[in-house]
C-alpha cells in the first residue's frame, strides 16, 4: 500500500490553546446579490473590505444565522499552486492560523492511498490517560458491553495521534461504530475518514464521499462537537503482530477529489469543498472602524473639522453637520472641513463616514458648541443700596445662560436677559462684566461692562417740630457710609412740591407751607457728587385746618360717594362719619382726601354724612347731609297657588334692603281686567274674584321714597272650567266627492284651528278636537 502524505491530513488538525489577545470587533457582510469565484470574491473583498470571511468558534454562529446558500469563506487548501511546501488548509486568507474546524461528514477528499503496514490484536477497552499512539484497522461485532473487538492494528511512532481505519457494526451501547480511519503521521492530527452505521442508540452516523449526504440537524451539532472537543481517551495499548494488508478500495475519493479546493460554508454553517471557479456568493468581513473626529479654532460662524484616516482606499468622506433638527452635508477627500456660515451658541452634532465601494463606514462623530456673541445694551436699570439690576438684549444666534462677573466678588449665572446683583455695598462704584455661554459653562463669549454706583443709606431718626402755621423744622441723623449731600423735600396729597432743597447739615426749616395742609416731608442721602439719590425718608405732619363746604352726595341702590372742598385752599384731613336714622353704621374714617366712598350700604335707605376737619389732632366745625340710596326690584316672582278664581304670589325682597313697600298688579288683556295695590313691607299676595281658564300677567315693583323700581315679572292661568262647544260645517262642491274627502277635512280643521289661534292666542284656555263621524250606508 502508498503511503498517506501529511500534507492531505490537515484538515483534521485540532488545536487546544489558551490565547489572550486584543482584537478588533468585526463586521460580516453576505453578498448574495452576485455571485463570482473564489479569487474575484477575494479581490472583491480586499478592496471594498478588508478579506474573505475568517471563522472562528466565536462568529459561525453569527454567520451561520444569516445564511441562505452555500457561500465562499476565506479558506483555500493552497493559496500559493507553485509552493509546494505550504501545508494544505493551514492558514486563512488573511494569515490567520487554522484554529477551528467544521467540515460536512465526508469531506475534505483525498486521493486514495498505497500499500501500508496494519497489525491487529484484541484487547479490552479501558480507560486510561496515555501518550502512546494505537493505528486501528478493523472491529469485528461484539455483543459484550465491556469489550471492544479489534482485529488489526498498525504500529505508529506518533505519540499523540491515533490512526482509524475501518470499524464494523457492533451493538454496544457504549460503542460508536467508525468505519474508516487512514494513518497520519502529524503529531497532532487525529483523522476521521468515515463511519459506518451503528445501532448504538447514543451513536451518530457519518457519511463518506458518494454516500449519503443528508444530515440532520441532531447530526450536524454532534459532528460539530466531535471536532471542537478534546480527543477522546484511548483503549489501553495492545500486543500487535505486524502483518501486511490492504486498505479497502474507494474509488468515489479519486472521482470527488479537487486538487486545488476552496470552501463554501453551507446555509447551516457545515464546509466543503468546491472548485475555486464556481460562482458563488460570499462573505467579508472587515474590522470595524472607530476614529475620531474633532474640532478646532472654533468662532461664533465656523470650525475647522478635521479626522482619521479610513481603512484601505476610501472613495470620499460624507460630512454631516445637524444643529436645531437642521441637517446639512457635505463630500469632500481631504481629512479636514472648514466648517462656516455658523450660527453663534448652536451646539452642532458632526459626523464624518468613510465611504468606500459606495458603503458608508462608521462615521467619526464629535460635538461643540460655537462661540456665542457677546451680549447687547447692557444698562443698568435699576441701583439700591445693596444691589444693582442689569438689563441686557439677548444677541444674535444662541444662548444657554449667562454670566455676571462682578469685581472682588463670585460669578453669577442667569438664565435671563436680566439679573439683580445683591451683597454689594452702599454708595460704591462697581463695574459688571456679562458674558453669554452655552452648553456646560465651558464656552463663553466676550464680556460686556458697564460701571454704576450703589444708593448711598438712608438718614435715620428723622423728626418734625415746631409746627406753625406756614412752617415745619426737620432733624436727622447722617446715613452709614459715604454721601456728598441731603435732599429736603415737602409734598401736598396731589404731589406738589412746596418746599425742594439740597443741604449739607442734618437740620432744615420748611418754609413756607400753606396752612391746613397734610405734607409729606422727605430727606433723601445723595453721591456721585449730588447725582444719585438713595431711598428716602419720610414723615407727615401738618398745618392748621380749614373748614370744608359743598359737601355732595351722590348713591347707588348700595352706595354712597360724599365729595367736598376744602376751604382757603388748605388740605386738612377729615374724619367722616355715617348714619342711618341717627346710629351710626360705618366707623369714623380719617381721610386726606376730599372724597370718601361707602360701600354695601342697604337699598333705599336715608344715610346721613358728617364730615369734620382736622389739622393734626384739631378737629373742625362738622358738616352733615342726608340722602336715600336707590331702589331695586324684587326678585324671584312666582306663583304658590292658585284656582279656578284665585292666585297667590309670592317673590324675594331685594339683597340687602331697608324696611321698603311694594306695588303689585295683575291684568288680563283678554278681558281688560288690571288690578293693583301697595304692599307694606310683604312679600306676597293673593288676588281674588278672577275668571277661570284665564291667562294673567303679575308684576311687583319697589316702593321708596316716592320712587319705584323696575318690575318682577310672571304669568300664570287661573284653573280652567271646561266647557264643550259642537261646531257643524256644511261642505258642498261641484266636484264629487270632493267634501268627503279625507285631505279636504284635514284641510278645513287646520283653517279652523289657526282662525282660533289669532283670536284666542294663549289668552284663556281651549282646546279644539276633530269629531269622526261614521259613513252611513
Amino acid at each position: 500500500m502508498g503511503k498517506l502524505y501529511l500534507k492531505e491530513k490537515t484538515f483534521f488538525l485540532i488545536y487546544s490553546l489558551a490565547l489572550m489577545c486584543s482584537a478588533a470587533e468585526q463586521e460580516y457582510f453576505r453578498h448574495d446579490w452576485t455571485n463570482l469565484t473564489w479569487v474575484e470574491a477575494r479581490n472583491y473583498c480586499q478592496v471594498c473590505f478588508k478579506e474573505l470571511v475568517t471563522v472562528t468558534p466565536e462568529n459561525i454562529k453569527t454567520i451561520s444565522l444569516n445564511l441562505t446558500s452555500d457561500s465562499w469563506v476565506g479558506l483555500r487548501k493552497n493559496f500559493s499552486s507553485t509552493d509546494n511546501s505550504s501545508m494544505s488548509w493551514s492558514r486563512w486568507a488573511d494569515g490567520e492560523p487554522l484554529i477551528f474546524q467544521n467540515w460536512y461528514p465526508g469531506w475534505p477528499v483525498f486521493k486514495s492511498s498505497s500499500e501500508k503496514t496494519f497489525c491487529s490484536c484484541n484487547c479490552p477497552v479501558t480507560t486510561a490517560t496515555t501518550t502512546t499512539t494505537t493505528s486501528f484497522t478493523s472491529f469485528t461485532e461484539s455483543t459484550n458491553p465491556d469489550v471492544m473487538n479489534v482485529t488489526s492494528f498498525t504500529e505508529s511512532t506518533n505519540p499523540d495521534v491515533t490512526s482509524f481505519t475501518s470499524f464494523t457494526e457492533s451493538t454496544n451501547p457504549d460503542v460508536m461504530n467508525v468505519t474508516s480511519f487512514t494513518e497520519s503521521t502529524n503529531p497532532d492530527v487525529m483523522n476521521f475518514t468515515s463511519f459506518t452505521e451503528s445501532t448504538n442508540p447514543d451513536g451518530m452516523k457519518f457519511s463518506g464521499p458518494g454516500e449519503d449526504a443528508n444530515v440532520t440537524d441532531q447530526t450536524v451539532m454532534n459532528y460539530t462537537g466531535l471536532w471542537t472537543t478534546a480527543a477522546p481517551t484511548m483503549p489501553v495499548m495492545p500486543e500487535c503482530v505486524r502483518s501486511p494488508m490492504l486498505p479497502p478500495d474507494d474509488p468515489e475519493n479519486t472521482t470527488n477529489y479537487i486538487e486545488d479546493s476552496c470552501v463554501a460554508m453551507l446555509s447551516f454553517g457545515a464546509w466543503v469543498e468546491k472548485n475555486c471557479g464556481e460562482l458563488l456568493p460570499f462573505i467579508c468581513y472587515e474590522d470595524r472602524f472607530v476614529g475620531q473626529a474633532t474640532v478646532a479654532k472654533t468662532t461664533s460662524e465656523s470650525a475647522i473639522l478635521t479626522w482619521l484616516h479610513g481603512p484601505g482606499d476610501i472613495d470620499y468622506y460624507r460630512v454631516k453637520v445637524k444643529a436645531d433638527g437642521e441637517l446639512k452635508e457635505f463630500q469632500t477627500n481631504n481629512l479636514t472641513y472648514d466648517l462656516v456660515d455658523l450660527t453663534a451658541g448652536t451646539h452642532y452634532s458632526v459626523q464624518v463616514f468613510p465611504v468606500k465601494c459606495r458603503r458608508d463606514l462608521d462615521p467619526q462623530e464629535t460635538a461643540f458648541y460655537t462661540t456665542p456673541n457677546k451680549v447687547e445694551k447692557l444698562i443698568v436699570t435699576d441701583v439700591t443700596g445693596t444691589s444693582v439690576y442689569l438689563n441686557w438684549s439677548k444677541p444674535a444666534g444662541n444662548v444657554d445662560f449667562y454670566l455676571i462677573a462682578v469685581q472682588g466678588g463670585e460669578p453669577i449665572q442667569s438664565n435671563t436677559e436680566g439679573k439683580e446683583v445683591g451683597s454689594l455695598r452702599p454708595g460704591h462704584q462697581y463695574t459688571f462684566t456679562v458674558l453669554s455661554g452655552v452648553g456646560d459653562g465651558s464656552t463663553l463669549s466676550e464680556g460686556t461692562n458697564v460701571r454704576d454706583y450703589t444708593k448711598p443709606g438712608k438718614v435715620s431718626d428723622l423728626k418734625v417740630s415746631e409746627n406753625k402755621m406756614h412752617s415745619l423744622l426737620l432733624n436727622w441723623e447722617r446715613p452709614e457710609g459715604y454721601a456728598t449731600g441731603f435732599r429736603v423735600m415737602a409734598l401736598t396729597d396731589s404731589d406738589e412740591v412746596k418746599f425742594d432743597k439740597i443741604v449739607n447739615q442734618t437740620e432744615e426749616r420748611v418754609t413756607p407751607l400753606p396752612m391746613g395742609t397734610k405734607l409729606t416731608l422727605s430727606v433723601t442721602a445723595l453721591t456721585a457728587n449730588d447725582t444719585l439719590e438713595g431711598d428716602n425718608v419720610t414723615v407727615v405732619n401738618y398745618t392748621a385746618p380749614g373748614p370744608i363746604s359743598n359737601l355732595n352726595l351722590e348713591t347707588t341702590s348700595h352706595s354712597l360717594t360724599a365729595t367736598w372742598a376744602s376751604s382757603a385752599g388748605s388740605a386738612p384731613s377729615f374724619n367722616v362719619e355715617l348714619q342711618l336714622d341717627g346710629i351710626r353704621v360705618n366707623p369714623t374714617h380719617n381721610l386726606t382726601e376730599h372724597r370718601k366712598y361707602f360701600d354695601g350700604l342697604k337699598a333705599a335707605a336715608n344715610y346721613t354724612v358728617i364730615v369734620c376737619t382736622f389739622s393734626g389732632l384739631i378737629k373742625g366745625q362738622p358738616v352733615g347731609r342726608s340722602k336715600f340710596t336707590r331702589l331695586l326690584p324684587p326678585t324671584d316672582a312666582t306663583v304658590i297657588s292658585s284656582n279656578k278664581s284665585h292666585i297667590t304670589f309670592q317673590w324675594s325682597a331685594p339683597e340687602n334692603i331697608a324696611k321698603v313697600d311694594y306695588s303689585v298688579r295683575i291684568h288680563a288683556s283678554f278681558w281688560g281686567h288690571d288690578y293693583s295695590d301697595v304692599v307694606d313691607n310683604k312679600t306676597s299676595y293673593t288676588f281674588k274674584d278672577l275668571n277661570s281658564g284665564t291667562n294673567y300677567t303679575f308684576e311687583v315693583r319697589t316702593v321708596a321714597n316716592g320712587e319705584r323700581s323696575a318690575p318682577a315679572v310672571v304669568s300664570t292661568c287661573t284653573d280652567a272650567e271646561k266647557r264643550e262647544v259642537s261646531l257643524s260645517m256644511l261642505c258642498s262642491s261641484a266636484e264629487s266627492l270632493l267634501c268627503d274627502n279625507t285631505t279636504t277635512r284635514d284641510a278645513v280643521f287646520t283653517q279652523l284651528e289657526d282662525h282660533f289661534k289669532e283670536l284666542l292666542g294663549d289668552k284663556i284656555y281651549w282646546r279644539l278636537e276633530k269629531l269622526e263621524t261614521e259613513s252611513k250606508a
